[in-house]
């Protein structure tokens, strides 16, 4: 039937009497609020045909018997619960279902009833002559319906033609500017009519949170609040932006909330979903409605309050949450582009639950202007689109986009410039890579910390090779220092990692890997001295005891330059900067002192070696020793070059 002003506006014998004299408008306030609720009831039955279907079509899966749906709506017949498990498919494409023609009667008489109000008000917006067209076609007669008529109807429209869910939408979009039209009075920001005892108080409370948090989506569409009370319940509705099925509605019923939330992005929902956890909210699953394109996606969420303060806080924590999915999405995908999807939407609650939001960050530019800032701090090239991970590091990379959400959110809800903001992350973003080289220097600290371990590991070998449990005692040791050698190895590989992040950072590869060349020397000079024989440990050990001196001697002195190397990089004195070129100078002296001493200490084995093999390995054992002595050398040329570029470019 097409639905005329007459009986329309017959919801009371007050409205028939209004209408004869004229002002049939005056109840249309109370008209859209039965329409809002019956757009409730309307998808609620078209998601009900939906869900049957689906689980028709696979009965092995647990589908939702959409309860949580049914009693936001309003429905309370409970065996409408018993639709869904009750619908099997008959053959290719035909499905019955209990109770089908009453759902289809229910259904287009909520449609019916959610056109009231337009054709009172004159709203010529949504044709209602649609619906005749679309009942057509929907008797079944035998209870079941072909699939693709089940499709038609929760298609979103289109070149697919017309569709019941199309026609809910567009009614309900309608509905919507037609009920901030007819709206009596504004409470504290929100359209309100039809208010009930007690309903201010509760408006009050939604619409002190939506205030608190407003202010960060600066000037961004979204956020008008339309109340009024149909029933038993109190209707809040927010506008959540421009997308139409984007949409959010609170039905309070003495303490009790019901939270209806539909969103295009399934990311989203879930997202909202965790911002009200704090409440002990129980959520129904899911679901996806629609056809192939426009589909969205609700979910029902109810929470009990203890007593009426509670239920105060409850609604104006919900108001307050509002603001952080408005343009959620979009800020999602500029995140990701620097942290991954885990790790921004990670960012995106942390920025939520500290009231700090993401739309300031997306008007500075999103991803850009945390890029701009990394190529304004650090000469390592930051190209737009690279993963900024794989250039700063994963952790480095969250801390400074979480020090842009917050400077940007801050800064601009404060009155602050642009470029003021801008500077402050260019600091920050200076401060994680000076940071950063920290770290790799703390990794040559750690690299030249093994190398005096396996030059003391020489030394105390060769003091015990003719002690009682020599030969034990010489295994275990270079066990030890392969140990410290393998460890050596990994340190190398994660400077090799980290140094492509870092200004300077080839540089300081480069040192570490000659300086790797004297941990590896001291582990085999250890290991030879387990094949020299016990015969000869005697003369051998007054021979290679003064190299191995120095090389502890050289390697200690490495340890302190490669450590005040890495306090001038943070900036200090003068006076660290004298200690490093000492230490550095000390390597040199004691490389040449080494260099002597392996010539002495070839020249008196082969006078003293009682055998080839002696000689042999203890060459090789003298040899080896004062090549690492060598390596620490030229490694510690290479750090002074570093080290005085560093300070010549402040």
């Amino acid at each position: 039937m097409v639905v005329g002003r007459a009986s329309a506006a017959r919801g009371s014998t007050k409205g028939e009497v209004l209408e004869d004299l004229g002002h049939a408008d005056l109840v249309l306030p109370a008209l859209v609020g039965r329409g809002l609720e019956a757009n409730d009831r309307a998808k609620y039955f078209l998601s009900l045909l939906q869900a049957a279907r689906a689980h028709a079509d696979r009965p092995d899966r647990d589908g939702s018997a959409l309860r949580e749906e049914r009693l936001a709506a309003g429905v309370t017949d409970a065996s409408l619960d018993r639709v869904v498990p009750g619908a099997v498919r008959l053959g290719e494409d035909r499905y019955a279902i209990p109770r089908l023609d009453e759902i289809l009667d229910r259904l287009f008489g909520s449609v019916e009833v959610m056109l009231a109000p337009l054709a009172v008000a004159g709203d010529a917006t949504v044709d209602a002559a649609r619906l005749d067209a679309l009942r057509t076609g929907t008797e079944s007669g035998d209870g079941s319906l072909p699939g693709r008529t089940l499709e038609q109807m929760a298609s979103a429209g289109g070149e697919e033609g017309d569709s019941v869910h199309r026609l809910i939408l567009d009614t309900h979009r309608a509905l919507n500017r037609l009920q901030g039209r007819v709206s009596t009075a504004n409470l504290d920001g929100a359209a309100v009519y039809g208010l009930g005892e007690g309903d201010a108080a509760v408006v009050g409370a939604f619409m002190r949170g939506v205030r608190a948090t407003a202010p960060l989506k600066f000037d961004h569409p979204g956020l008008a609040t339309t109340a009024t009370r149909v029933g038993t319940r109190l209707l809040i509705q927010n506008d959540l932006g421009t997308t139409g099925a984007h949409v959010v509605v609170a039905a309070v019923e003495g303490l009790a909330v019901t939270v209806t939330y539909s969103d295009v992005h399934r990311r989203r929902l879930v997202f909202f979903q965790g911002m009200l956890e704090s409440l002990g909210t129980r959520w129904s699953a899911v679901e996806r409605l629609g056809g192939r394109v426009g589909a969205h996606h609700l979910s029902v969420g109810r929470l009990e309050a203890a007593d009426g303060p509670g239920l105060l806080a409850a609604v104006e924590r919900l108001g307050s949450r509002l603001v952080f999915v408005l343009d959620w999405n979009r800020a999602r995908k500029a995140l990701a582009a620097l942290v991954g999807n885990d790790d921004a939407v990670a960012l995106l609650r942390w920025a939520a639950d500290g009231d700090l939001g993401h739309i300031a960050f997306l008007q500075l530019g999103g991803e850009r202007f945390v890029y701009r800032a990394v190529e304004l701090a650090s000469r390592v090239p930051a190209r737009y689109g690279e993963p900024l991970r794989e250039l700063l590091g994963q952790d480095a990379t969250v801390a400074i986009v979480r020090f842009a959400l917050q400077a940007a959110s801050e800064g601009l809800v404060r009155g602050k410039s642009q470029l003021l903001i801008r500077d402050e992350l260019r600091v920050e973003v200076l401060r994680h890579v000076r940071a950063s080289r920290r770290r790799l220097l703390e990794v040559g600290v750690e690299h030249a910390a093994r190398t005096v371990e396996a030059a003391q590991a020489l030394q105390r070998a060769l003091v015990r090779l003719d002690g009682a449990d020599g030969d034990g005692y010489l295994a275990r040791t270079a066990a030890r220092a392969a140990v410290w050698e393998h460890r050596a190895d990994e340190l190398l590989l994660a400077a090799r990692d980290n140094g492509r992040r870092v200004e300077g950072g080839a540089q300081v590869v480069g040192v570490l890997e000659v300086a790797d060349d004297a941990v590896d020397a001291l582990e085999e000079a250890v290991f030879l001295l387990t094949l020299l024989p016990p015969s000869s440990s005697g003369p051998v050990r007054g021979l290679l005891e003064p190299v191995a001196a120095v090389a502890v001697a050289g390697s200690r002195e490495w340890l302190k330059a490669v450590a005040t190397a890495l306090e001038i990089v943070d900036g200090s004195g003068s006076e660290d900067l004298e200690d490093f070129l000492v230490a550095i100078d000390r390597v040199s002296e004691l490389e040449h002192r080494a260099d002597a001493l392996d010539r002495q200490a070839r020249a008196g084995l082969v006078v003293q070696a009682g055998d080839f093999r002696s000689l042999y390995v203890a060459d090789r054992v003298s040899t080896a020793t004062e090549e690492a002595t060598d390596a620490l050398l030229r490694a510690a040329i290479r750090l002074r070059e570093h080290v005085l570029d560093q300070v010549g470019a402040r």
